[in-house]
């Protein structure tokens, strides 16, 4: 569980940092994704950079609750659950990485 904490950190900071890299090169018309880039334009990096440590926190709270449940749950409701850590594990890593992966291509 602690090396997919790591992981899932390691992608995401790889995002926020080519993402910062990205837009003092090429300014925020750089950003694709039109949420970001709204808030990126409405509030300033800063806001931007403060929302993503939040969001990744967020995601971090719900797997250790969902991996407590799965600790203590009945055995169905367990395997659903690991399952489910599972998922979100590997959705927040993919999302870090294609974005970081993203946001270098445009760098380079």
């Amino acid at each position: 569980m602690a090396l997919a904490m790591l992981t899932l950190t390691i992608a995401q900071l790889f995002d926020l940092g080519t993402f910062v890299r990205m837009v003092g090169r090429h300014g925020p018309a750089a950003e694709t994704n039109p949420i970001v880039h709204g808030l990126l334009n409405d509030f300033g990096l800063p806001f931007v950079v403060v929302a993503k440590i939040v969001v990744l926190s967020l995601v971090v709270a719900v797997i250790g609750v969902l991996a407590g449940r799965a600790a203590l749950g009945h055995p169905p409701m367990a395997i659903a659950h690991r399952r489910l850590v599972g998922a979100v594990f590997a959705v927040a890593i993919a999302a870090g990485l294609i974005g970081g992966l993203s946001n270098a291509r445009v760098i380079l």
